[in-house]
């Protein structure tokens, strides 16, 4: 074959270097596509993509968000009550910050504890309690609604069951009365139903005195006038002279007496210690257990600014909140301190000057019963004697190292 000409080579590469470089698109990179000329075989198709069904909750729920959260609340509550565990009271749980409208779900969930044992003889006499998807503290909260509350605007899957069965309910409600021999179902719950305890609120003497405290209330500032019928109500507790009563299920959580720490609330029961000590103004007082620091605070009040209270608690995030509690009642003669109050030398020169001992450990709880509303537990309600009998037992056992205090030199 002959040889092309130089000229022509030189041409030849001329042109092909000014030539661009051939662009790869996505479509000739894309190996997927079969390309005939380059003989890739097909690829194969896709498969086309599957649409998820929407979640399917397998129980089901109140529509109205006060039911829903008050169902939840009650089911947490039975749960422990029924474990022993005295982890979960109605308050912390129906109070949580989570809760919305907090005073509905904590009215819904009171008065359905109050009607439990009235209302699941009546669920007794039907299948409703059979049903998978309907979890039992649904049932319980809107069978309340439907005989003795409200009634439920929205209805569900859960309301329609119970209220499709309205008429049965009604009639087998009228049955439990009868075989009880009573006329009413408040007859019933009379053992049950919750004592209207009076609010307590403690005066800070750090801040304020009782009778400029009750000047206030009764006769508050201008743009507070309104506050004036609820001061008016005020009385001061006979056997806490720095304590004050008003009715019972007051709120003064938004009170400005509270706000800025005129007023501590308080239980009558938490106020009782630090006057049983008796401490007198001047007196070193030693605080065993003293976090979160209502009662350490309460005893700072009672022995004034030439007293102090020596605090401890080997909890470091409860004596954060002691701290901050301290702060916000004014109470700058607590010395807060990191410890174990079982580790402390009674006898040394720290603690030379102590005159009183506030020593709570873990407790009974029986002071505060009502407040947390626990007469309305199932267990309190049946022969529960022998087991509170055993747990107190166990909580005397760990009571035991008290004993410590009485080391203190007098």
């Amino acid at each position: 074959m002959p040889k092309k000409p130089v000229g022509i080579l030189k041409r030849n590469a001329r042109i092909a270097k000014s030539r661009k470089p051939r662009r790869v698109t996505e479509r000739a990179a894309d190996s997927s596509k079969p390309d005939i000329k380059r003989g890739n075989p097909p690829a194969p198709p896709k498969p086309k993509p599957v649409l998820q069904e929407p979640r399917q909750y397998p129980f089901w729920t109140c529509q109205s968000e006060v039911d829903r959260q008050a169902a939840a609340c009650l089911s947490k509550i039975l749960a422990s009550d029924a474990n022993k565990r005295n982890g979960k009271t109605i308050k912390s749980l129906a109070l949580a910050p989570h809760i919305k409208a907090k005073k509905a779900v904590y009215a819904v969930t009171c008065q359905t504890l109050s009607y439990l044992p009235v209302i699941q003889q009546v669920l007794s006499k039907t299948t409703l309690l059979s049903v998978e998807q309907l979890q039992p503290a649904v049932a319980f909260v809107i069978t309340y609604e439907l005989l003795f509350g409200q009634g439920c605007r929205i209805k569900g899957k859960a309301e329609k069951a119970i209220f499709g069965l309205k008429a049965e309910l009604q009639e087998y409600l009228q049955d439990v009365l009868t075989e009880a021999g009573v006329e009413h179902v408040d007859e019933l719950l009379s053992a049950n139903v919750a004592k209207d305890w009076p609010r307590t609120a403690r005066v800070n003497l750090l801040k304020i005195s009782v009778a400029e405290a009750l000047a206030w209330l009764r006769s508050p500032p201008l743009e507070h006038q309104k506050l004036a019928t609820l001061g008016n109500k005020a009385t001061v507790d006979e056997l806490l002279p720095d304590v004050l009563l008003f009715p019972a299920g007051t709120d003064l959580h938004d009170h400005p007496l509270v706000t800025n720490g005129s007023l501590i609330l308080q239980s009558k029961a938490s106020c009782l210690p630090a006057h049983a000590l008796a401490a007198q103004p001047g007196w070193q007082v030693l605080d065993a257990c003293a976090a979160p620091g209502n009662k350490t605070t309460h005893v700072a009040a009672l022995v004034g600014g030439k007293g102090s209270v020596l605090a401890f608690d080997r909890d470091p995030k409860r004596l954060d909140r002691l701290k901050a509690n301290a702060a916000a009642t004014g109470a700058t003669n607590i010395v807060a301190q990191q410890a174990d109050f079982l580790s402390l030398d009674m006898c040394s020169d720290e603690l030379r000057e102590v005159r009183g001992v506030i020593l709570d450990p873990s407790c009974s709880g029986s002071g505060t019963c009502h407040s947390r509303m626990d007469h309305l537990l199932p267990s309190k309600g049946q022969a529960g004697a022998e087991q509170e009998a055993a747990r107190l037992q166990s909580l005397a056992a760990f009571q035991v190292h008290s004993h410590h205090a009485l080391n203190a030199q007098r």
